[in-house]
């Protein structure tokens, strides 16, 4: 079965970025980081609506960073252009309201067959959410670690979520609440984390989600997909270990949220899996980071 067939028809791409845990964007690699595209759950998110940075029609984006801390942005997007790995920051945010946020900023520059650059993809989260991933703000990224290379961009005049989606820093999916978690769709940086392709792990293909689990870090991965799927909206983090097609266990930070598909009242995960390979202020021992469940 691929995706349109059967009910992966009725998952858009659209929807996938809208059900995950964090703000996925696009922007543009100018002075004000000029958003082409910004999501996330909900029609807004501190004190914001997503359609008023796009295209920059009432906001900008670089007018959110709290001033301390622009530097440290514009360090993240020229250490993103410079190649390598995706760039992971902590900054503070500026909301409606003038309070200040601590965020996790994940990035990468999208590139096209020649080189050239076609934008910053990435996503932020709330670290409101998860007091265990607070700290300093700053770059967290380690410097000079060897590149992944990645299929080049197509250019387009038309950011939409399926090509946005594609070229996230982060493997976004949404997984049925089964035992064997069952991937109904996804996208992103799967291929570049474990080798194998984000097709191998859909509903048919060979690879099963739990298969590719570092073995000491199944009770884990259950508690934090349990709590997840206790609730819609109840969003966990965890930190664990997947195991690459070489073998090599991969370190990753995992974004869940409990949501309901649109064809059944039942609690299904939507979420995000972030390498953390090359940030070493984000390691430690698996487990469990937060759980929060809406009031």
């Amino acid at each position: 079965m691929n995706e349109t067939e059967g009910t992966f028809s009725e998952i858009s791409d659209d929807w996938l970025l809208a059900s995950m845990p964090f703000i996925s964007f696009c922007c543009e690699n100018d002075a004000l980081y000029s958003m082409r595209l910004l999501t996330g759950p909900g029609d807004g998110a501190f004190g914001y609506q997503y359609h008023e940075f796009v295209d920059n029609k009432n906001y900008f984006a670089a007018s959110t960073t709290f001033p301390e801390d622009q530097d440290i942005v514009d360090s993240h997007a020229e250490q993103a252009l410079a190649g390598g790995r995706p760039v992971v920051s902590r900054y503070r945010f500026v909301t409606a309201s003038g309070e200040t946020v601590p965020v996790l900023l994940a990035s990468q520059t999208v590139l096209g067959a020649d080189g050239e650059v076609l934008g910053l993809s990435g996503f932020a989260f709330d670290l409101r959410l998860c007091p265990a991933l607070q700290g300093e703000p700053g770059v967290l990224s380690s410097l000079r670690v060897p590149p992944i290379l990645r299929v080049p961009a197509k250019p387009t005049t038309n950011y939409t979520a399926k090509w946005v989606s594609n070229h996230l820093p982060v493997d976004t999916f949404i997984c049925e609440n089964d035992e064997s978690y069952s991937i109904r769709v996804n996208r992103g940086a799967m291929e570049e984390t474990l080798g194998y392709s984000t097709e191998d792990f859909r509903k048919a293909g060979p690879i099963k989600p739990w298969s590719v689990l570092h073995p000491d870090d199944q009770d884990v991965s259950d508690a934090y997909f349990e709590a997840a799927a206790s609730r819609e909206g109840t969003i966990t983090v965890a930190r664990i270990r997947l195991v690459a097609k070489s073998t090599e266990a991969v370190p990753v930070l995992v974004f869940a949220r409990g949501i309901k598909l649109p064809d059944t009242d039942e609690i299904a995960i939507s979420g995000g899996v972030l390498n953390i390979t090359h940030v070493p202020g984000l390691q430690g021992p698996s487990k469990l980071l937060s759980t929060q469940t809406p009031v």
